[in-house]
């Protein structure tokens, strides 16, 4: 009973400080190891969240070229892309 009311107690604490804005820092920190470690930066995973996400036209083909372009566009911005200057500078203000 007690391990639940510490475990309880932990969780309205974390709570409390996600809503107040004091693990934001960190949060933002987690992101970038997770972007990096995938290879991507925040811009190139917004691009291509963005263009691969919703399908514009409900075709099989149509859909394979939106799908390229948003990762051939999102590799540009990306780790080792020739825009990953921009990616990053871009990406640090986000």
């Amino acid at each position: 009973m007690i391990q639940f009311a510490v475990y309880l107690t932990l969780q309205v604490v974390l709570f409390l400080a996600w809503v107040s804005g004091y693990l934001d820092p960190y949060q933002k920190m987690m992101q970038e190891i997770i972007l990096d470690a995938m290879g991507e930066t925040k811009v190139s995973y917004g691009l291509k969240m963005s263009l691969t996400g919703k399908k514009l036209i409900e075709d099989e083909n149509f859909s394979k070229i939106q799908d390229q372009m948003g990762s051939e566009l999102a590799g540009t911005f990306g780790k080792g892309g020739f825009g990953e200057g921009v990616g990053s500078v871009l990406s640090k203000s986000l």
